[in-house]
């Protein structure tokens, strides 16, 4: 007979997500005490973007594990809830992503001027992302190399902070401002 732990484990996506809503809270309070030159509006708005996705992800993973402890549950519904719980995460932690990349791209260029080291920490912090994202479809996938490329949600993610780094490039070049 399954144990209620084999249906449905969402708890360690709980005290994940909590984590991550304080984190998000305590970078917002330390990047306001120092505030860059530029890009505070933008890491502001994405942090508090993914402040909503983690609460969501711990509302929604907490509603799963209810509805997995009633009497008649309804598996469909448990897993459109873990469903949901894990794009609000996935979001939310690319907004977190971008956030940490603007950031650091604002600060070097306050710190040390236009110059290539400040444009590639952008470019070397997503990469290291990107390539642990792929890591992790590999294995998700059990090796199916081709299948862990079309993971649509990774994939939007992905494309989400490659825009980012384009347009940190164009803020680097002048062409915009990252507000």
């Amino acid at each position: 007979m399954e144990t209620e732990e084999e249906k449905i484990n969402v708890r360690d996506w709980i005290i994940l997500s909590t984590t991550m809503i304080g984190i998000v809270l305590t970078i917002l309070a330390l990047i306001w005490q120092n505030v860059p030159s530029n890009g505070i509006v933008s890491v502001t708005f994405l942090l508090m973007l993914a402040f909503v996705f983690f609460v969501n992800s711990v509302s929604s993973n907490s509603k799963a594990q209810f509805e997995s402890k009633l009497k008649d549950v309804n598996m469909k519904k448990v897993n459109q809830f873990v469903s949901l719980a894990e794009y609000s995460f996935g979001l939310g932690f690319t907004f977190v992503i971008i956030a940490f990349a603007f950031l650091g791209y604002k600060y070097l260029l306050d710190f040390i001027g236009a110059n290539l080291l400040t444009l590639l920490l952008p470019i070397v912090f997503l990469v290291t992302a990107w390539i642990v994202i792929v890591i992790y479809n590999i294995i998700n996938f059990s090796g199916k190399v081709f299948k862990s490329f079309r993971s649509l949600k990774r994939n939007l993610w992905m494309l989400l902070e490659l825009i980012a780094l384009g347009f940190i490039i164009l803020d680097f070049f002048g062409v915009i401002l990252i507000p």
